[in-house]
C-alpha cells in the first residue's frame, strides 16, 4: 500500500476514533430506557391511592365479618405492580440482547435462591386450603403469590437493567419524589387534616361510579401521627428505615453544593417521616442502619472527625427539633416504651393472664348464655321470646335497674356485666346478643332460628365452640409486649413446625391464626373484637405463608448481599461515588430488614425494598468488576 493510501485510510478512520472518544467523555450519561419501568414502579406503586371495591372471599368473609370492602391502599398498587411486572418480563424477553451481560458465581447464587423462593411460594399457594387468597391476597392486603412473584421480577429486572451511575441518580430522584409527597401529606395528617379524605382528595382517589357506593369514608391518620400513602404508620416506619439511612450517607459524601442541599433536604424529610409516624419498628431499623454506617465509614469518620461530628450534630439537632414539633412523642413515649419492651423480653416470665381476666368462661347452653366469673359466680341469661331473664347458679333472679333509659345489673357480683340485643350477619339482618363488660361489648351470641344461642365472633358469621386456650410458645406474661406482638408471636411460633417445607399459602395468615382465642385477645388488646391478620414479623410472615425453604432462600439472598457489601465497602480509606451509593443501598436494605423484626411485608413498601436490593446487587457487581479489572 502506498504512503498516500495509508494517509487516506488513517484520515477515514480518525472520525470514528473521535466519535468513540466523544462517547466516552461522559460514561454513564447515556439514557437507559430499559430502566424506566424500575423508576415507574419505585414512584407510582408507593404513591398510588385509589378506591377498589373488593368482593371478599367467602372463607375470609366469615372470619372478618364483611362481604365487601373498600380498599384504598393495596389492590390498586398490586394491580399496577402486576402490569409493570408483566411489562418487565416482556421487555426482558424482547430486548434481552440489549441488557448488559452480567455473569458470575455471586449472581448465579442470587438466581438460584430467587428461583427457590419463587418455586416454594407457588407450591405453597397451589397446595393451600385457600388457593384463591393464596394467589391473589387477602382483601385488604393483596400480597398473594402473584404479588410476591412481581417482587422477584422487580429484583432481577433491576439487577440486569441497571447500567451506570445515571441510573443510581435516577433512583435517588425517584425516592426523593416519594419522600417529598409523603412528607407534604404527612404534615397535614400529623395535625389532624388528612388531605386524602377531603372532598378534593376523594375526587382524586375515587372513581365517579364508585363514590355512591362508599358511605363511611374516614381518615386513617390520628392527630400526632402520619402514614403518607402507606396505609399505616408502621409501614411508613419501614419506608423511613430504607430512605433515611440512604439519603444521610449520600448527603455526607455529596460533592457539589446543589447536591448537598438536595440530599440533606431529603434526609431531613425522611427523618420527619420517621418521627411523624412514631413507628418504633422504623426507629429500630434506622438505628441498625446507622450502626452499619458507622462500621462501613469508620476510617473516614475517624480521619475527618470534625466533619463527622458536624454531621452527627446536624442530625441530632434535626431530631430534637422535629421531636419537639411532634410534641416530644419520641422522648416521652416511643423510645421509653421501646426500651421497656426490650427489657421485658429478658425478664423472667410473668404470671398467667387467665386469672386476671374478669371472666373464667363464657358459653352458650341452649337458649341460655352462661358467664363464669373468677370467683366462680355464675350468671345465666336466658332468652325468652324478645326478652331475657337473669339468674345466678342457684336459680335466684338477678335484679336489673333502669336509669336514663339504660339498664344495669344491680347485683354486686355481676355489676360490671350487661346484655344487649344487637344486629349481626354480613348484612346486619339477623339478631344476636352482646355481653358487655365494663361498658364494652366483648362476647357475642348468635340467635338461631330455633331461639338457641351460639357463641360467635362479633359479626355473628363464625361460631366458636369453646374458649380453650390454643397452643402457645414463649412470652408467657409478656403478651402485651410490643403492642401485643408478644401475644401474636406466642401463638404463631407453634404453627412453624408444620411449615418447614411449604407454607399455608401467602396472605392466608388471617385464616390460620387461632382467631377463636377470645380470652387471649381480651388480655392482649383489651377487646375480643380483634382480627389478627399478620404476624408483625417479616420472617414469621414468610415462613407461615411461603414455608421454611422460601425463608431460607430469602435469607440467603439478603445475607449474601449484606456480606458482599461489607467486603466491598467496609473500612475503606477513600470511596468513589459508585461505592458510596452501593454502601447507601446496603444501609437501606439493612434498615428494612431490622424493621422487619416488628413489621410485615406490604405492597406499599416492599417494592421499594426489592428495587433497592436489586440495584444494590447490580452496583456491587460493577464495583467488584472494577476492582478485579484495576491494574
Amino acid at each position: 500500500m502506498s504512503q498516500k493510501k495509508k494517509q487516506a485510510s488513517a484520515k477515514r478512520a480518525e472520525p470514528a476514533k473521535n466519535t468513540a472518544s466523544a462517547a466516552g467523555k461522559a460514561p454513564g450519561a447515556e439514557k437507559n430506557r430499559l430502566f424506566f419501568p424500575v423508576l415507574l414502579a419505585l414512584t407510582l406503586v408507593p404513591l398510588l391511592v385509589h378506591l377498589v371495591i373488593v368482593s371478599v372471599d367467602p372463607n375470609e368473609a366469615a372470619q372478618v365479618g364483611t362481604a365487601a370492602y373498600g380498599d384504598f391502599f393495596s389492590r390498586a398498587k398490586a394491580f399496577v405492580l402486576l402490569l409493570i411486572g408483566i411489562a418487565m418480563l416482556v421487555l426482558g424477553i424482547v430486548f434481552r440482547r440489549k441488557f448488559p451481560e452480567k455473569r458470575g458465581r455471586v449472581l448465579n447464587t442470587y438466581l438460584i435462591a430467587g428461583g427457590a423462593f419463587a418455586l416454594f411460594t407457588l407450591l405453597s399457594a397451589a397446595f393451600s386450603g385457600y388457593a384463591s387468597i393464596a394467589f391473589w391476597g387477602a382483601h385488604d392486603r393483596a400480597e398473594g403469590a402473584v404479588t410476591i412473584l412481581c417482587y422477584l421480577v422487580l429484583l432481577f429486572y433491576s439487577v440486569y437493567a441497571y447500567r451506570t451511575e445515571r441510573d443510581s441518580r435516577n433512583i435517588v430522584i425517584a425516592l426523593g419524589i416519594v419522600v417529598s409527597v409523603c412528607a407534604f401529606l404527612g404534615v397535614f395528617q400529623f395535625f389532624g387534616h388528612d388531605l386524602l379524605f377531603t372532598d378534593f382528595g376523594k375526587s382524586l382517589t375515587t372513581a365517579p361510579w364508585d363514590r355512591d357506593k362508599v358511605t363511611d369514608m374516614y381518615s386513617l391518620s390520628q392527630s400526632g401521627r402520619l402514614y403518607g400513602t402507606f396505609f399505616h404508620r408502621d409501614y411508613m416506619g419501614s419506608f423511613a428505615g430504607i430512605v433515611f439511612p440512604m439519603f444521610l450517607a449520600l448527603a455526607c459524601f455529596a460533592k457539589s453544593l446543589r447536591s448537598r442541599i438536595a440530599l440533606w433536604g431529603m434526609a431531613l424529610l425522611s427523618l420527619w417521616l420517621l418521627l411523624g409516624s412514631t413507628s418504633r419498628a422504623g426507629l429500630v431499623g434506622v438505628f441498625a442502619a446507622l450502626v452499619f454506617c458507622a462500621v462501613f465509614f469508620g476510617k473516614k469518620i475517624v480521619r475527618h472527625w470534625k466533619i463527622s461530628a458536624g454531621c452527627a450534630a446536624a442530625v441530632l439537632v434535626a431530631f430534637i427539633g422535629l421531636n419537639a414539633a411532634s410534641g416530644d412523642v419520641y422522648t416521652r413515649s416511643r423510645i421509653p416504651s421501646l426500651f421497656s419492651d426490650i427489657a421485658g423480653i429478658f425478664q423472667s416470665g410473668g404470671a398467667d393472664y387467665l386469672p386476671q381476666l374478669p371472666v373464667k368462661d363464657v358459653s352458650a347452653q341452649g337458649n341460655t348464655a352462661v358467664v363464669v366469673t373468677q370467683k366462680n359466680d355464675v350468671l345465666k341469661a336466658t332468652l325468652n321470646d324478645h326478652s331475657m331473664s337473669l339468674k345466678d347458679q342457684n336459680g335466684q333472679k338477678i335484679s336489673v335497674e333502669t336509669k336514663d333509659g339504660n339498664s344495669a345489673i344491680a347485683d354486686e357480683r355481676f355489676k360490671q356485666f350487661n346484655f344487649k340485643l344487637v344486629k349481626m350477619g354480613l348484612n346486619k339482618d339477623s339478631r344476636g346478643i352482646a355481653l358487655f363488660i365494663d361498658g364494652q361489648p366483648q362476647f357475642f351470641f348468635r340467635i338461631g332460628s330455633d331461639q338457641t344461642l351460639h357463641l360467635t365472633n362479633a359479626a355473628g358469621t363464625k361460631d366458636i365452640d369453646s374458649l380453650k386456650t390454643p397452643p402457645s410458645f414463649g412470652f408467657q406474661g409478656k403478651e402485651r409486649l410490643g403492642s401485643a406482638r408478644g401475644y401474636i408471636w406466642s401463638r404463631t411460633l407453634p404453627m412453624l413446625p408444620g411449615h418447614l417445607l411449604l407454607g399455608a399459602g401467602p396472605d392466608t395468615f388471617v385464616l390460620n391464626f387461632p382467631q377463636d382465642d377470645l380470652l387471649g385477645k381480651y388480655w392482649a388488646y383489651g377487646t375480643t373484637n380483634m382480627i389478627v391478620d399478620k404476624p408483625h414479623n417479616l420472617y414469621l410472615q414468610i415462613m407461615t405463608g411461603e414455608g421454611g425453604v422460601a425463608l431460607l432462600a430469602f435469607l440467603l439472598i439478603v445475607l449474601l448481599y449484606v456480606i458482599d457489601s461489607i467486603r466491598l465497602y467496609a473500612l475503606k480509606k477513600e470511596y468513589r461515588q459508585s461505592q458510596v451509593f452501593g454502601a447507601a443501598a446496603c444501609f437501606g436494605v439493612v434498615g428494612y430488614l431490622f424493621a422487619g423484626l416488628f413489621n410485615d411485608s406490604v405492597v406499599s413498601v416492599a417494592p421499594v425494598f426489592w428495587i433497592v436490593l436489586g440495584v444494590g446487587i447490580a452496583v456491587n457487581f460493577q464495583n467488584r468488576k472494577e476492582l478485579h479489572d484495576a491494574p
